[in-house]
């Protein structure tokens, strides 16, 4: 038998509004979707710089140390980017980190395409950030009360097990 809409609203999270910018947030994760206009030629500058911003991703953002999940969407035929992240605690606080420790980053692939994008350091840059930051209209969150560091913990957690079960058979 199948479960009736209030065995299946029973599971609901609860979704409230980021406390200090766009975004929705489940526990102690949250969510913010930017969407950008591509400067002419941007599409091209993009598909240039996209391999090498992807190789990068995992130094940059175990220095931000607080992402679960990260994209960045080209779409329109070239004149709109999207940006869009998971991540654990505030927006401002997030903003922050991702200026001060994945900027550099970001400056490698944005200047050009980005429309009013000049670097992430610049505060023309971060006001830019805020009018185009969007709210996704709905929200789940797996795991929501977990932090990339508790993720993290596990996993050592999990391997040094794994090691201790191997060497005793």
């Amino acid at each position: 038998m199948a479960p009736t809409p209030a065995e299946k609203a029973a599971l609901a999270q609860n979704v409230t509004n980021q406390p200090d910018g766009p975004g929705k947030r489940i526990g102690k994760r949250g969510e913010v979707h930017v969407i950008g206009n591509v400067l002419p030629g941007g599409g091209k500058l993009f598909r240039e710089r996209i391999a090498q911003f992807q190789a990068e991703a995992g130094y940059w953002e175990t220095h931000v140390g607080t992402v679960h999940d990260f994209r960045v969407l080209m779409f329109d035929n070239d004149t709109r980017i999207l940006i869009s992240a998971i991540y654990d605690g505030d927006f401002l606080p997030y903003l922050a980190d991702v200026i001060n420790q994945a900027g550099p980053w970001f400056d490698m692939l944005m200047p050009g395409v980005w429309e009013g994008y000049t670097s992430a350091s610049d505060t023309a840059t971060r006001k830019l950030i805020g009018r185009q930051a969007y709210t996704a209209d709905a929200f789940y969150a797996g795991y929501p009360d977990l932090t990339t560091k508790d993720i993290a913990k596990m996993r050592k957690l999990r391997d040094a097990v794994n090691a201790m079960l191997d060497s005793a058979s």
